[in-house]
């Protein structure tokens, strides 16, 4: 089930202990559309709020799903660090979500990209270097238990369980931003990951901010069931036909 519509809207109508987990990528906030490294920017997301501002919109949101979720149910957040991280907005993340959830893992996602580094700030002198991030967060945490409280079919192999039960995961980041349509798509290998990792099959994984539909995608191929929510109708529009196109394969990458 996909909605055209704030997930603010949508949220309180779901019913409460219904998601099994929720793996998003919300709005990094670093102003796409006139940020030098992406100047491509939403649609109708203004992506440039001020940073407490920005934050207390997260809580607000992640709070309202608390009640929708199952107990012992996870919340995966997708996240980077603004300003090469002098901007801590993964510490301000696991802070308000420990007011309520149980943190349950910090994990790195290593990009690879350093070998394409430009900015190097005062090159060779300690004057004011420059320390770009080539990584993101991948925060975990649970509802009042970090065990699921129901059993399932598992498909998580026994190589990939000892692959990612290990806290930094290295792949490269999604490549084709302009093919799929929307400016910060992320790969299918993090959502895939998180969803065999906390999910059993036919359980119910909710995404508030699905913008190309990677997660809703991984889903259809994971034999879980969707929630997604979107905001832009073109992205809507892009969601529902990656959705659907995977319904009708095994795994697309």
């Amino acid at each position: 089930m996909i909605y055209l519509e704030d997930c603010l809207e949508v949220i309180p109508r779901l019913e409460n202990e219904s998601i099994d987990f929720c793996c998003t990528s919300p709005p990094y906030n670093v102003d796409l559309g006139n940020n030098k490294y992406n100047n491509t920017p939403y649609s109708l997301y203004k992506d440039n709020k001020e940073h407490h501002e920005y934050i207390n919109w997260l809580r607000g949101i992640f709070f309202v799903i608390y009640p929708k979720m199952k107990k012992g149910g996870r919340v995966c957040i997708n996240i980077g660090d603004g300003m090469n991280g002098a901007v801590a907005t993964s510490s301000d993340i696991i802070q308000f979500m420990s007011e309520i959830y149980i943190p349950m893992a910090h994990i790195i996602w290593d990009k690879n990209q350093v070998a394409n580094r430009t900015a190097w700030g005062s090159f060779q002198s300690p004057s004011c270097p420059s320390y770009p991030c080539p990584f993101e967060h991948i925060l975990i945490f649970a509802k009042e238990d970090t065990h699921l409280q129901h059993s399932g079919k598992t498909d998580l192999t026994k190589e990939e369980f000892i692959k990612w039960a290990y806290s930094i995961w290295k792949f490269t980041p999604e490549t084709k931003a302009k093919e799929i349509g929307h400016p910060a798509p992320f790969p299918k290998e993090l959502p895939y990951r998180c969803i065999k990792m906390n999910t059993y099959i036919g359980d119910t994984v909710f995404d508030p901010f699905m913008g190309s539909g990677t997660t809703g995608a991984v889903c259809k191929e994971l034999k879980r069931n969707f929630i997604g929510c979107e905001i832009d109708k073109n992205y809507y529009d892009i969601a529902e036909k990656r959705i659907r196109q995977a319904s009708m394969k095994k795994r697309l990458f």
